[in-house]
């Protein structure tokens, strides 16, 4: 036989299974504990670093809103702005137009007073002309002519 059975063989099967079990109580038991509790906190940490990205999007989302609605009262306020100049605007072209058709008016009066003037002023010496044709025709009155 190859292989002879004696208390040396059975003594040394008996002190490495005494070794393997004194190695897993001293090594592999602790070691696998600390693989566990890594494992453990890597999970923990995992599900903590969702949890920070999913309240992350949803203040990303939350802020995009607010800017949105800030861009729209905004853009709300520009177009109030300019349709209160151009209100404005409007008013004071309008006042002008008014105060200049008060000026032009004013000023056709003025100029069909002095048209008048003027008028009467010509009839008066075309009167005047006529009466010294006539007398000269005729061959009687004044002889000097004055005009105004």
């Amino acid at each position: 036989m190859l292989l002879e059975l004696n208390f040396t063989l059975i003594l040394f099967a008996a002190s490495f299974l005494v070794f393997i079990y004194f190695l897993n109580l001293t090594l592999f038991k602790p070691v696998g504990k600390v693989i566990e509790k890594r494992k453990e906190l890597i999970e923990g940490e995992h599900l903590q670093a969702k949890d920070l990205r999913d309240e992350a999007n949803k203040l990303l989302d939350n802020y995009t809103k607010q800017i949105k609605l800030a861009r729209q009262e905004s853009q709300g306020l520009i177009q109030e702005s300019i349709n209160q100049t151009q209100k404005i605007k409007q008013e004071k072209i309008n006042v002008i137009t008014t105060e200049l058709s008060k000026e032009k008016e004013e000023a056709l009066k003025q100029i069909k007073k002095e048209q008048e003037i003027a008028l009467k002023q010509l009839e008066a010496q075309i009167n005047l002309l006529k009466d010294l044709i006539t007398n000269k025709v005729l061959g009687t009155g004044e002889k000097t002519l004055v005009l105004h």
